[in-house]
């Protein structure tokens, strides 16, 4: 066949390629696409001269394509290719040196080997042959940083010295990462990028290769600076005019989730092998993580757990992300608070089961080790599911999964032992008295089912003995439950994301949990993420808190472990290629636990050890942001329901109880009444006033109803002496807290309505005094005393009012003397007063 036709059925591939596969950021099939197939053909003519040139040329572009095909559009290429080439089949070239020492390395390193990971392996070592920059792309959970690690370490052992650098290039500035000429003083400040970019092209002493990785999102703004590096040019410029030559020796790696943001200049430079997890599953990591639990748990024990697995847990995963029921019916997906994929489910679920395992040494019966199992599933899997019909549908078929019997009193799973007011299951029973199994703990020790709630401790209020209100913490289930699933995430060093709706108390679980198991042993550092907050204010909060052990070796004083609570995880700004700066530090430091130096010369690597995790974040949404993937797969994800109206009535009943337990009795008679009614105006204004583009800022949430019980907090005994008079500092905070985030009369009107009708019907006898004007409280009348205490009161009319706010402020007093003869009725000066008080 002559050259001409050859060429003639390449172009019409790529052709077809580029209509008929799907649209994908880093599918290239230009020119520099087809370089690489002819300088590969070649080679293979060279080595091969016995093959015809067609066979070779088909060779070529399937082993030069198929490598950056997501899973979908493999079958059409090799259908394309086939048409184009009939009749020719061309098996895989096999290396077979290097191909044995991919697959010991795989099983040395504790992986299972699957065909596909391995042959992956060996595409990423075919495409670096004929380019000297490639990008290891696809979604979190494929094995991209398994398949580089592995390349490197099979050519380590053929004799091959190979070493990587692995930086993020996104948590920093660009300044930082390529270098700064100061333009008054020419000093030059060296960047990572350069610094290791020089290092690694220096003449090596022996024969081996050097590799700069990337893991990190690709974006026009930096990677543009690397396009003369990744042509044929090899070249980098600095912006002090140095230029640094790419040496043979010498490659280019990036690891990334995507290329939305890469030019098409630059990925025509590079080549691509994509990583698709539907290749692997997460079947490998549970065979992997068993193997690792043989030693520990005997033979017996781990055929046990694995029979258990092949009967719960694929299909609780497919359910929730396949959206499949049993026998293959297809059904509605669970929905989990953030996207999850199947592999992340099955990690957070073993550690929390190696967690809970390890808390027993030997099990002794079937039972407990499903019961143990089971409830690790609930926790670890279903707890990532929003209610109300993600739990009670997971619920529903794991109970469906296990064909375990309900408990129907004594003698049928229920302990008779047990107090008849408190339910105890033993092991091998469903517990049945309360709907969902989500509703029970299970204590691994004892080989018991209990209800959560009776594990709630009675609530005692601290306010008077100095806590702060947003310290206070009322006991429910799911605090309990939270508190039990950071304390095994603790010991068993597990990063724990707490992900919730605003006001669900994650932050006060977190920092109660912290409070409590505080230990010489233990340090706590809270880092609270804000829009401005950027990478190099957390590694300098993280980097006061360790010290120097040794070498480039970093961490807590010796004997310490430091815990790291980072709060409002997602409120980091992104830039303008979605990419938040202190996340990109995170990952790089939970991930590879390290950190490279900033603002000195060295630019050296530092290891953080004995360094813990746990954070907390809302929903994305409203100011909040989605966080990277490659980043949450690092952490074990729970969601922290938002309480019913029950259990609200109960936290706030026990909050305003505990703090008017000395008041008069009339006023601790009308605490659930007060609860009742501002349960009610929430209700009522969360569906009748909801956000709007003219009324953004109409959100309201369970801060909201924590802001008017703070407010009724501030109460004294001996200013508040009467239930009318409770009733009337109610509305008030009320009026502050809600009113005055109205813009519209017709909206104001309402809520007033709606608050004199509420309190007509749940206080009548108060409701006359409560609703007087005008309603002013403050505690301004002893502010310039330091030994009196600052007491809240009813300021009665704006003339007194008047009075202390002059008496307490020169500023008032310059303010009013100027205001008084320039508007009538005083109008701005009276709503000052009536808003701020």
């Amino acid at each position: 066949m002559t050259a001409k036709a050859l060429a003639k059925k390449m172009t019409t591939l790529y052709r077809l390629a580029r209509e008929q596969l799907s649209k994908q950021h880093h599918y290239d099939f230009g020119l520099r696409a087809l370089k690489s197939v002819l300088v590969i053909a070649g080679d293979m003519r060279r080595g091969e001269s016995d093959i015809s040139e067609e066979r070779i040329l088909m060779r070529a572009l399937r082993d030069m394509n198929l490598p950056k095909f997501i899973f979908e559009d493999v079958p059409l290429f090799l259908a394309l290719l086939q048409d184009l080439f009939p009749g020719l089949d061309c098996p895989r070239i096999r290396y077979p040196d290097f191909n044995d020492a991919v697959e010991r390395c795989l099983v040395e390193a504790g992986y299972v080997l699957t065909t596909e990971q391995a042959d992956k392996v060996v595409q990423l070592y075919e495409t670096m042959r004929t380019r000297h920059t490639t990008m290891i792309v696809g979604p979190t959970g494929g094995g991209k940083s398994v398949v580089i690690k592995t390349l490197c370490e099979a050519q380590t052992r053929l004799g091959l010295q190979t070493r990587m650098h692995v930086i993020n290039p996104k948590e920093r500035s660009v300044v930082e990462l390529y270098g700064q000429l100061d333009p008054n003083t020419r000093d030059w400040t060296d960047g990572l990028l350069s610094n290791i970019f020089r290092e690694i092209n220096r003449p090596t002493e022996k024969k081996e290769r050097r590799y700069l990785m990337f893991d990190g999102d690709v974006d026009a703004l930096w990677v543009e600076n690397m396009n003369s590096v990744m042509d044929d040019n090899r070249l980098l410029t600095l912006a002090n005019g140095e230029r640094i030559r790419l040496q043979a020796h010498c490659a280019l790696l990036f690891e990334v989730g995507d290329l939305q943001y890469a030019s098409p200049a630059t990925v025509s430079r590079c080549g691509m092998v994509f990583v698709d997890p539907k290749y692997l599953g997460y079947a490998p990591f549970w065979q992997r993580w068993l193997a690792g639990r043989t030693t520990l748990l005997g033979r017996t024990e781990s055929g046990q757990l694995d029979g258990l697995y092949k009967k719960y847990i694929p299909y609780l995963i497919d359910r929730i992300v396949e959206g499949q029921g049993l026998d293959s019916q297809q059904t509605d997906r669970l929905r989990t608070i953030l996207p999850l994929t199947g592999l992340n489910l099955l990690v957070q679920f073993c550690h929390l089961l190696a967690g809970l395992l390890d808390m027993k040494a030997e099990f002794t019966s079937l039972e407990e080790i499903e019961a143990t199992f089971l409830f690790a599933a609930y926790a670890g899997i279903g707890g990532t599911l929003l209610e109300p019909t993600g739990r009670s549908g997971f619920d529903a078929y794991a109970k469906q999964l296990s064909c375990l019997p309900p408990a129907a009193g004594p003698g049928s799973g229920e302990d008779a032992t047990s107090d008849p007011l408190h339910e105890v299951v033993q092991a091998g029973w469903l517990p049945s008295r309360r709907p969902s199994l989500f509703d029970y703990a299970y204590h691994v020790s004892q080989g018991v089912w209990t209800p959560w709630a009776d594990l709630v401790p009675e609530y005692t209020h601290k306010v008077a003995e100095g806590c702060r209100f947003s310290e206070i913490l009322v006991p429910t289930v799911e605090t309990v439950r939270v508190c039990r699933l950071l304390a095994i995430h603790v010991a068993c060093r597990r990063p724990l994301l707490l992900v919730g709706e605003t006001g669900t108390s994650k932050t006060a679980i977190t920092q109660s949990f912290l409070r409590e198991h505080a230990s010489e042993n233990q340090l706590v550092l809270t880092i609270n993420f804000s829009s401005r907050t950027t990478s190099l204010d957390v590694q300098r909060n993280l980097e006061a808190n360790v010290e120097k052990r040794a070498k480039d070796t970093y961490g807590p004083p010796s004997g310490r472990r430091l815990l790291v609570f980072i709060d409002d995880l997602n409120m980091p700004a992104l830039d303008a290629y979605g990419t938040q700066q202190p996340i990109a530090l995170l990952r790089l430091l939970v991930e590879r636990s390290g950190i490279f130096d900033r603002g000195g010369k060295e630019l050296n690597w530092k290891r953080l050890q004995d360094i813990g995790y746990l954070a907390a974040m809302g929903r994305p949404g409203g100011g909040r942001n989605e966080v990277d993937p490659r980043f949450i797969s690092l952490f074990t994800v729970h969601y922290v329901c938002s309480p019913d109206e029950i259990t609200l009535t109960s936290i706030y009943n026990a909050i305003l109880a505990g703090h008017t337990a000395q008041f008069d009795p009339t006023i601790r008679d009308i605490v659930p009444e007060i609860t009742a009614m501002t349960l009610e105006l929430y209700r009522q204004i969360s569906v009748s006033l909801p956000p709007t583009p003219s009324k953004f800022h109409y959100i309201f949430n369970l801060r909201d109803l924590s802001r008017i019980y703070q407010g009724l907090s501030m109460t004294t005994i001996d200013r508040f002496t009467k239930a009318e008079e409770m009733v009337r500092v109610w509305r008030h905070e009320v009026c502050r807290v809600i009113m005055d985030r109205l813009i519209n009369p017709a909206d104001e009107i309402f809520v007033t309505n709606l608050i004199a009708e509420l309190m007509r019907k749940r206080c009548p006898d108060s409701a006359e005094f409560a609703l007087r004007d005008p309603l002013l409280y403050g505690d301004y009348r002893t502010a310039l005393e330091e030994s009196e205490p600052r007491l809240y009161e009813d300021l009665i009319d704006f003339k007194a009012a008047k009075a202390i706010l002059t008496d307490v402020s020169p500023y008032v007093k310059q303010l009013s003397a100027f205001i008084y003869p320039r508007i009538s009725a005083n109008n701005m000066f009276l709503y000052n007063i009536k808003h701020n008080t």
